[in-house]
């Protein structure tokens, strides 16, 4: 169990580092002027940074319960891969999906969502 966890917590760090990387990539990659594109690259990772820090984050006082902590996980991080694909990002897109869903199944399997 001890082994699960701690697979947990990587795959965890990898992907949240992943979806920060993966916001920045579609502002960058946008079809937009250079100046657009720059401010994407900036809000996009900002918004979620606050979405997480309020809604996720282990110590936020209004942290939402697991279930809609699954939901709002796998919602950020959907948003983000269907982003990838539309700035032709398709490769990105697939990896942050697969390597997310593995992390989503085993933390819920061992609870640690």
């Amino acid at each position: 169990m001890r082994i699960a966890i701690l697979i947990n917590a990587v795959l965890a760090l990898l992907t949240e580092l992943g979806l920060l990387a993966a916001t920045i990539a579609i502002g960058l990659l946008s079809p937009f002027p250079p100046v657009l594109r720059i401010a994407l690259a900036v809000v996009l990772p900002a918004v979620v940074i606050a979405v997480w820090g309020v809604l996720l984050a282990p110590r936020s006082p209004r942290r939402v319960g697991p279930r809609a902590r699954l939901l709002a996980e796998a919602a950020l991080f959907a948003l983000a891969a269907v982003g990838l694909a539309l700035v032709d990002a398709a490769l990105p897109a697939v990896l942050l999906t697969v390597i997310t869903a593995a992390r989503l199944i085993l933390g819920a399997a061992i609870g640690r969502v």
